[in-house]
C-alpha cells in the first residue's frame, strides 16, 4: 500500500509539471500574439521555477530507494 501511495504522489507531480508547462506555453503564445512582454516574462519565470522543481523531484526520486534511508559506514585505508 505504501508503494502505491508513493507512486500516486509521483504521478500527481508529473501531471502537475505537465499542466504547468502547458499553461505557461499557452501564456507565452498569447503574450507573443498580443505583444505583451510582461506576460511572456512571467510565464518564462514560471517555467524556470518548474524546471528547478523538476530537478529537485528527480534527485528525490533517485534517493528514494529501499535502502537509501539506511545508515552506512565507510573505511578508508591509506596506501
Amino acid at each position: 500500500m505504501r508503494q502505491r501511495d508513493e507512486l500516486d504522489v509521483q504521478v500527481k507531480a508529473v501531471r502537475g509539471f505537465e499542466a504547468g508547462i502547458r499553461d505557461n506555453r499557452e501564456l507565452i503564445e498569447m503574450g507573443d500574439a498580443e505583444g505583451d512582454a510582461d506576460i511572456v516574462k512571467e510565464a518564462e519565470k514560471s517555467l524556470h521555477a518548474l524546471l528547478q522543481a523538476a530537478r529537485t523531484a528527480q534527485i528525490e526520486t533517485l534517493l528514494s530507494g529501499e535502502a537509501d534511508g539506511n545508515d552506512t559506514y565507510i573505511e578508508i585505508h591509506a596506501g
